[in-house]
């Protein structure tokens, strides 16, 4: 199969003369020239990069570089891995001593950040590459994780600037998974909401649309405030539960997964309701 036709099996809503067999080969050539100890798995490389938000034709060098170097880290390569090892994650290390951890609590949060980006089919790093800095995510990750084991350890935390790249971009693995869980969110979602009695919908609409009033909505329909307070706060649990349903089903993720998930869209649930609601007139 030419590269061409493994990129658009990879990415078929792509209009086909948008990225050419030329194109690819010279992204392979660039890959190989960088990292040329490294033995590169083309067909993997294609999808990895057909994966990315952006054409391959409007991607940096250095994104294809480090899309490659992640590509062979996750099939194992020990050349591969050695790379990562020596020219990216002095950012990671560098992060850590500067949070003043003890050696042995630095250590394990150097292994479990190569655990967590490097175990999996396919392993996170993967999915990560090439949607910001390699040496940013490997970074931020580990700081992260370092301060996950502070706070378990019942041990104060530092704030958000560590959590901040050098180049000032902030959580290069959030903005992932939110990228990557977006749509799927958004189908489970809107299932969630069409799944409601019409008596329900129409109390969000009023509510979330029209801007109705607690107090105005407890006039109309004959009841006390605090009842249409529990009316909403039920109807919120409702579409809640059917969206981890929904999303469990689609991702077949484990709980844990689909939670957090729901943690990284939480902030956007009410303009989520509205948007829903408002397409249904």
């Amino acid at each position: 199969m030419s590269l061409h036709a493994i990129y658009r099996e990879a990415r078929p809503e792509m209009p086909g003369e948008a990225v050419t067999e030329e194109a690819l080969a010279s992204a392979v050539a660039r890959a190989r020239q960088a990292w040329p100890a490294i033995a590169h798995d083309e067909e993997a490389l294609v999808r990895a990069l057909a994966g990315l938000p952006a054409s391959v034709t409007a991607l940096e060098d250095r994104a294809i570089v480090e899309v490659a170097l992640c590509v062979a880290c996750g099939r194992g390569d020990a050349a591969a891995l050695a790379r990562l090892e020596a020219e990216y994650l002095d950012g990671a290390r560098a992060a850590l001593a500067a949070m003043k951890l003890d050696d042995a609590l630095r250590d394990e949060a150097l292994q479990e950040t190569r655990r967590k980006l490097l175990v999996g089919d396919p392993p996170k790093l993967v999915g990560y590459a090439g949607r910001g800095s390699l040496r940013g995510l490997l970074k931020v990750t580990a700081t992260r994780t370092a301060i996950s084991m502070l706070r378990k350890a019942g041990r104060e935390a530092p704030g958000d600037d560590a959590v901040v790249d050098v180049d000032g971009e902030r959580d290069p693995e959030l903005a992932y998974l939110k990228a990557r869980y977006r749509a799927v969110f958004r189908d489970a979602f809107a299932d969630a909401v069409a799944g409601l009695e019409p008596r329900e919908r129409n109390l969000m609409r009023l509510h979330f649309l029209r801007r109705v009033t607690l107090e105005r909505l407890a006039t109309m329909y004959g009841v006390h405030r605090a009842t249409i307070v529990r009316h909403l706060a039920a109807i919120r649990e409702s579409i809640e539960r059917a969206t981890k349903a929904g999303l469990r089903e689609r991702l077949g993720a484990d709980r844990a997964e689909v939670d957090e998930v729901l943690d990284l869209i939480r902030s956007r649930y009410d303009a989520s309701v509205e948007r829903l609601l408002r397409t249904e007139g």
